[in-house]
């Protein structure tokens, strides 16, 4: 009769603690890996931000290699036609579009800013990058227009931070 238990007992399943103990091993693997995979979307996303921030850069350096130095002071058809897809000829548009924000998933030209100060004391943090929404790019132009910048916002919508505490990420052309 003893075997007969055995058998029948076997034949059943899992009992309810061994249940609950796979249950508690998998909800710790889990609370071990999820912030480590927030904070890894996090920092691709501020990657994505960089590489669009890289685009505008590129996109100003062509205008001003096509206008004899001078750089737009504007966010405008002349330089949204050097965004990829358009006619890089400063008047055609054709299928150019903003790069995509990478937290709404929206594409859109940078917004246009003013560069008050020099390039160093914008990254440096006096006086303070401009601050928006997360993933947010602006073009910094300035007066006269033989300058720009392009500034970044994080997930927080505070500029991008540079290499030292307390700056800021700015690609520019000083």
């Amino acid at each position: 009769m003893r075997l007969t238990d055995r058998k029948l007992r076997s034949a059943r399943g899992f009992t309810l603690i061994e249940l609950l103990v796979v249950v508690i091993i998998i909800g710790i693997l889990a609370a071990i890996a999820l912030p480590n995979f927030i904070g890894a979307q996090d920092k691709a996303r501020e990657a994505s931000v960089k590489a669009n921030m890289r685009t505008v850069q590129i996109a100003a350096e062509t205008y001003a290699t096509d206008n004899s130095g001078t750089y737009p002071t504007t966010v405008s058809t002349p330089l949204e036609s050097y965004f990829p897809g358009g006619g890089s000829d400063g008047v055609t548009l054709g299928a150019a579009v903003g790069p995509v924000n990478p937290f709404t998933g929206t594409a859109a030209f940078p917004t246009t800013g003013t560069m008050a100060g020099t390039a160093a004391q914008l990254r440096s943090g006096t006086p303070s990058a401009p601050t928006g929404t997360s993933g947010q790019i602006y073009f910094l132009s300035a007066s006269p227009p033989t300058t720009y910048g392009v500034s970044g916002c994080g997930k927080t919508g505070n500029p991008l931070g540079g290499l030292s505490v307390g700056s800021f990420l700015i690609l520019s052309n000083q």
